[in-house]
């Protein structure tokens, strides 16, 4: 044991800082693929390897920038000081990705102090080494000051990004109201396909930064028609989630200046030159390590893929493109306008081109998590693991991770559905309790006369997630029945009515800061608790045999054993037990062909209800994970709350 101990510490020795150095590129060219799929999947297993990568990164390169003050000073390792320059590149990180989660915007500071030490220390490197602090003639000396002040700028690029994004449109400004916030024209894309969608993203992005990031200042408002049906304004929310993924978590908007570009410009060519300056001083080199030589190339070589690449990445985005409309629309002169007009259309066209090839473009997960109550309760109560994890004290934990179902994709019919009932608030007063961001279901059972007075006195008078666990558990009940029926009619809308019923319990169970305050799982966890103590079990069909019990005897009660010391938790428990079996009593005793649509109703008018009134903090969180339909049903309200289906105003910043 000794004997291996002693040959591992001699490796390292000898070969830790080198394993290292690669050990940061690696991590670079990580983050450069994976990040990219962050705004397109909701993936713990992504998350895990983003995140890890992500805090390593700056760890690793950190660490060995430290410890090359000492080893970059022996004679057979001194292209080792050539390595801190490159490791200020690294710091600066890749452009699809400067925040893992919003709070990292915030820390800007950090970043920068980080920046002044990191700064100072490959500068002592470098400054302290044979190569450049020497008497050295060699061409790397001009090569590791070309690098290192590259690394400089693309690490000042990162910190501001951080910045720029960290803090809220309007930031502590008032609004103000010179001449610079008069209304202007805005450029209006005629193409209807999937490029004219995404330039109308961009045009009226500032809606959506409004609504995720904070107030913008110095606005006016333009009143023009948009001509797109409610459709189409989906289509263009969808395309703004990914937008405002690149807003808050990357460098796009800050490469997209002129300062950005003469970074992004300069970044390759300085790279390309010092591989050329290497090559060239190689020749008369000779204190150099042959894996250290190796490094330095595969350094450099990286760098330059690298920073072509994300030069590339931005020359072709669907920002340059909408950045090139803007000038050609705010151009001076005709040939002025007619030249930006050319080469928008001309990049346009490449775009096109190249996403002719693609089968289906995302721009977030496009999908919604799922969460059934009444089949998790059923299975908890015989699971071997379940037992050991309450045992351990997690059974929740375990129960919540093990029994929600897997994400299913965002149908049309659900689109639709939501769509719908939006267009139906366009024109209702915001204080009306029939607007879509109020209703919560009422509205839904007050267009079919009488049914809101015959069930007022389940469903009123509750807090968001109880009224979640209610009709998630009358929905379930209902559905149960209808499936029974042989319902094949209305196979789709039944399975929409099941898909939103589960993902509004999953956001209750799983992601609770996607409800608005003061919503809690509380109610959800005691909810668990009562159905896991009936002595049968949960099921669709005993919960609704008791809903009809109690219907026709109100004094009856459930059956169960409580696992909680609390009689007044299980007095809460009860009564959702209650209401929500006697609901789906209620709507299966019905037997009507339209409750299924009335349900759909209710439920999509709780879910515009809770992502409207949901923290934009708690939207722009879930941006990094794939984003949320929550989220997407909320900007859609806010779309037409705000301007109508017809006329929007043109934000000018």
């Amino acid at each position: 044991m000794a004997g291996g101990a002693l040959i591992l510490a001699s490796a390292w020795k000898q070969w830790g800082l080198q394993a290292l150095v690669m050990l940061s590129f690696t991590l670079q060219v990580t983050l450069l693929i994976l990040a990219e799929f962050r705004r397109l999947m909701d993936s713990g297993v992504l998350r895990a390897f983003v995140w890890s990568a992500y805090m390593l990164a700056d760890a690793t390169a950190i660490y060995v920038l430290g410890h090359l003050s000492v080893t970059s000073r022996s004679p057979e390792h001194e292209l080792m000081a050539f390595w801190a320059a490159f490791l200020l590149l690294h710091l600066g990180g890749q452009d699809n990705i400067t925040a893992y989660t919003i709070e990292d915007n915030r820390l800007w500071l950090r970043h920068l102090q980080t920046l002044a030490v990191q700064v100072a220390a490959a500068a002592y490197v470098l400054y302290e080494s044979p190569i450049v602090g020497g008497r050295s003639s060699s061409l790397i000396r001009p090569a590791a000051i070309l690098i290192f002040v590259v690394g400089l700028v693309k690490y000042g690029e990162r910190v501001w990004a951080l910045r720029c994004a960290g803090s809220s449109s309007s930031g502590g400004n008032y609004r103000s109201f010179d001449k610079k916030s008069r209304a202007t024209a805005r450029p209006t894309p005629s193409r209807r396909d999937s490029e004219g969608f995404l330039l109308r993203a961009h045009l009226l992005l500032d809606v959506a930064r409004d609504f995720l990031n904070g107030p913008l200042p110095d606005v006016a408002a333009y009143s023009g028609t948009l001509d797109l049906s409610g459709e189409e304004v989906y289509e263009v929310v969808e395309m703004q989630l990914s937008l405002m993924h690149d807003v808050l978590y990357t460098k796009t908007e800050v490469m997209h200046t002129w300062y950005g570009l003469c970074i992004h410009t300069i970044a390759p060519l300085g790279a390309a030159t010092a591989l050329a300056l290497v090559l060239v001083g190689d020749q008369d080199h000779d204190g150099g390590h042959k894996a250290d030589v190796v490094i330095t190339y595969v350094l450099l070589v990286g760098a330059i893929v690298l920073e072509v690449t994300s030069a590339l990445r931005a020359a072709f985005s669907s920002w340059t493109c909408a950045l090139l409309v803007k000038r050609s629309f705010h151009a001076r002169g005709a040939k002025a306008r007619k030249t930006w007009d050319s080469l928008a259309k001309g990049l346009t066209w490449i775009r096109r081109l190249v996403h002719a090839a693609e089968w289906r473009r995302r721009y977030w997960s496009g999908s919604m998590g799922q969460h059934n109550l009444i089949r998790l309760c059923a299975r908890s109560r015989v699971s071997r693991i379940s037992k050991v994890a309450r045992w351990l004290g997690l059974e929740d934990q375990w129960n919540t991770l093990a029994y929600s179902g897997p994400a299913v994709p965002v149908s049309k019919r659900i689109k639709k559905l939501v769509v719908a009932r939006v267009l139906q608030s366009d024109g209702v007063r915001e204080s009306s309790p029939d607007h879509v961001v109020n209703s919560r279901g009422r509205a839904a059972l007050n267009r079919r006369p009488g049914l809101y007075q015959g069930l007022a006195w389940i469903v009123q008078d509750l807090e968001l997630e109880r009224s979640i666990i209610v009709w998630h558990m009358a929905t379930d009940i209902y559905l149960g029945w209808h499936k029974e029926q042989g319902g094949q009619d209305d196979a789709a809308l039944a399975e929409a009515v099941g898909t939103l019923s589960n993902y509004m319990l999953f956001l209750l169970a799983e992601r609770p800061h996607m409800l608005p305050p003061p919503a809690s799982r509380n109610a959800y966890v005691d909810m668990c608790y009562g159905l896991t103590g009936l002595e049968h079990g949960p099921s669709q069909d005993l919960l609704r045999r008791h809903g009809d019990a109690l219907n026709t005897a109100p004094e009856n009660r459930f059956a169960y054993t409580t696992r909680l010391p609390n009689s007044r938790a299980s007095l809460i428990y009860d009564d959702l037990l209650t209401r929500g079996s006697q609901l789906g009593a209620k709507l299966v005793g019905l037997q009507e062909h339209s409750i299924l649509e009335v349900i759909a109703q209710v439920w999509v008018e709780m879910l515009c209800f809770a992502g409207y009134r949901c923290s934009a903090d708690s939207h722009a969180k879930q941006l990094s994970s794939g984003g949320e339909f929550l989220t997407v049903a909320a900007l859609l309200v806010q779309y037409i709350k705000r301007h109508g289906i017809s006329e929007y105003p043109m934000i000018i910043g």
